[in-house]
């Protein structure tokens, strides 16, 4: 009888040791598959580069140069402001795109000047249909219709600038 308890105790002792080392490996696995998706949230993700390249006459376009530095940029609504003066336009660049020149219109007078050319609204869309505000470290934005009509509230700019290519088509 003390044979047979002590080899259930060794069973009971080797199913629990089991169960622990189990659990473990389940826990490494589903960490390392959250790993495995964020590396590739991080390389499908689109970083766009805005660098300004020269200075503008008044009322005139201005030429920047935009490189894409991670995924395809299915489309892209950028704001800028150079001097008393903002510029908009959409754009779309392919994966690892190198630098190219883009020229944004003319859009409004600022009401206030900036002393260095900068960017105000910069959003991102992937081929996915997910899209970022690139000047807020890529944050993801859940409902871009929203957050762009939002932005541009806070601008004083609705119903100067649209990008459909990021929010969609309008409603009507």
């Amino acid at each position: 009888m003390s044979t047979e308890l002590v080899v259930a105790l060794v069973a009971a002792a080797a199913a629990v040791w089991a169960a622990f080392f189990a659990t473990r490996a389940d826990f490494a696995t589903r960490r390392e598959i959250k790993n495995a998706h964020e590396r590739w949230e991080a390389s499908t993700k689109p970083v766009p580069h805005v660098t300004f390249t020269q200075f503008v006459a008044p009322g005139q376009s201005i030429q920047v140069n935009v490189e894409n530095l991670g995924g395809t940029l299915a489309g892209c609504g950028m704001i800028v402001q150079s001097g008393d003066e903002i510029y908009a336009s959409e754009l779309t660049l392919p994966e690892k795109a190198p630098s190219r020149p883009f020229s944004l219109p003319f859009i409004v007078k600022a009401w206030q000047r900036a002393a260095q050319p900068k960017p105000l609204l910069l959003i991102a869309r992937d081929v996915g249909g997910r899209c970022f505000d690139c000047l807020d470290g890529g944050k993801p934005i859940r409902d871009p219709r929203k957050w762009v009509g939002s932005r541009l509230r806070d601008l004083r700019m609705q119903g100067m600038v649209e990008f459909p290519s990021v929010t969609g088509a309008a409603k009507r």
